[in-house]
């Protein structure tokens, strides 16, 4: 399976189970994606995640160093530019923005390499 293909299979299973969320009206799923979308207008994550795409692109261990650098991320604007703590629910949802954002660019730049 080629790169790109993973790509487009990990971003369809991620639709599907988004849309059937919303189809099947399922709370979680519904307030997840809020959050996630309400964050990625968030110039300081959306901009962090463009940074690390770029800087660590070509690393043998791309998406484990990705992962840390969205963990960190999240951490630090939740606690140092907001300044108070958050549940769990958050910050992963910061995780998770961070890494789509990562996701999405990777898939434009193999789409624009082919």
């Amino acid at each position: 399976m080629t790169k790109t293909k993973s790509y487009f299979t990990i971003l369809i299973a991620a639709i599907v189970i988004i849309a059937a969320g919303y189809i099947m009206n399922i709370g979680s799923i519904k307030h997840f994606t809020g959050l996630c979308l309400s964050f990625a207008g968030n110039n300081v994550l959306a901009v962090s995640a463009a940074v690390c795409a770029f800087i660590f692109l070509g690393n043998k261990n791309y998406w484990l160093i990705i992962a840390g650098c969205a963990i960190a991320a999240a951490l630090i604007i939740q606690f140092v530019i907001i300044g108070h703590g958050a549940g769990l629910i958050t910050i992963l949802a910061r995780i998770v923005t961070f890494m789509a954002i990562v996701f999405l660019m990777n898939l434009i730049k193999l789409i624009i390499n082919k």
